[in-house]
């Protein structure tokens, strides 16, 4: 279970919505194929981008990125997010430095 405080919702590299406070939760073995998941909150939202594929789930924390495409998805009213999530794909995190 991966817990975090923010994330978002990509459509290629525009934002289509923002999260607070997200579980993702992978089902089955920890070693061979298994289904993931994540429950989160969306605090801020672009109907058009969220009606757009491909999505993906961003999950940026300290020193990594976490990305899963998102497979499909439901948005229930007052913000409550729920999707199925397809293999995870991480990315080097490099902090921003002023030259």
């Amino acid at each position: 279970m991966i817990r975090g405080r923010v994330g978002r919702i990509e459509w290629h590299y525009f934002t289509a919505a923002a999260i607070e406070g997200y579980v993702v939760h992978r089902d089955g073995p920890q070693t061979g194929a298994g289904r993931w998941s994540v429950a989160a909150t969306v605090v801020l939202s672009d109907r058009f981008k969220l009606a757009q594929r491909p999505l993906t789930f961003v999950a940026p924390m300290a020193t990594r990125t976490w990305r899963w495409p998102i497979e499909q998805f439901t948005l229930h009213e007052g913000g409550r997010f729920e999707a199925t999530l397809g293999p995870p794909g991480e990315q080097q995190h490099v902090p921003f430095r002023a030259t």
